[in-house]
């Protein structure tokens, strides 16, 4: 082979993308040093050494302690080096899945304020809803008759202390839902049950908090205001479930908020939508 090339650390510097200082500190610390020096007494770099400080750099990015790297190269070899890229691996792979969770989670959001945008409010629809999953809360409907508000808020800060740990949120509007006996008895704000749609696997989450919200046709109506105060909604479903006799709703109502503190400064501001499962007669009745 031909005469080695070596490097000044300015020049080393340069080509590994760093700083002199970083250099003198990885000298210092006895994680990475000169090959030699020359007769003019200055240490150099030789070019092979380019791609194992490229490597170690990439281990610190990596999230790797100075210590551990430090550790590593006074005892290198073939086997710790595989042991150490298994374990960078396992590292990055989970790295890669909570990058994949908060995309999913970003291009939600901007879905549900995109949704925001083609909202009327005061109006009810019949659309066609796809089935949902949801991590429920403890049931909170005692509560809500009692008027305990300190409890209730308590169990939604478990629900949603839960649902962040586990990485249960999706970016799906957070939601209660109301129990048919309540609402047709004109008591909307009696909660039942908080929830979080997700797109986590149904039997991963716990068995006695998860629900598949079923596909179907939803009576949907918006309102627009404080998501404490939506009674003129369950006003205008009943209404329309009068004048459909045809119609029976189903065992909840699914409040969800799609305009609400994180967007808007002000509770007159914010949108929920109300989504009520309902059934044809007669549908119903050729299904038994």
């Amino acid at each position: 082979m031909g005469k080695r090339m070596h490097f000044h650390t300015g020049e080393f510097a340069r080509l590994c993308g760093v700083n002199r200082r970083t250099l003198h500190y990885y000298d210092e610390e006895g994680i990475f040093s000169p090959e030699g020096t020359e007769e003019n007494g200055y240490r150099s770099y030789s070019a092979r050494q380019i791609y194992p400080f490229y490597m170690i750099r990439l281990m610190r990015q990596m999230g790797l302690e100075l210590s551990e790297i430090k550790e590593y190269m006074a005892h290198r070899s073939p086997k710790r080096l595989d042991r150490l890229l298994s374990e960078q691996l396992e590292w990055l792979l989970s790295e890669q899945r909570k990058l994949k969770a908060m995309q999913r989670t970003v291009e939600n959001q901007r879905r549900l304020l995109m949704e925001a945008g083609r909202i009327v409010c005061d109006r009810v629809e019949r659309l066609s809803l796809p089935a949902q999953t949801l991590f429920l809360s403890r049931s909170v409907r005692r509560l809500s008759a009692k008027g305990d508000t300190g409890r209730i808020e308590r169990v939604i800060a478990e629900h949603m202390r839960y649902a962040i740990r586990e990485g249960i949120t999706s970016g799906y509007a957070f939601g209660a839902r109301v129990a048919r006996e309540d609402f047709i008895g004109g008591r909307p704000e009696l909660i039942d049950a908080f929830f979080t749609p997700t797109e986590s696997p149904y039997g991963r989450l716990p068995k006695d908090l998860r629900e598949r919200r079923p596909a179907g046709e939803y009576l949907v109506t918006y309102f627009s205001g404080d998501y404490m105060a939506t009674g003129p909604a369950y006003g205008r479903l009943l209404a329309y479930l009068k004048e459909h006799p045809e119609l029976t709703p189903g065992a909840y109502s699914y409040e969800e908020s799609i305009i609400e503190d994180l967007a808007a400064a002000s509770p007159k501001d914010y949108i929920t939508r109300i989504a009520l499962l309902v059934e044809e007669t007669e549908k119903r009745s050729a299904s038994l």
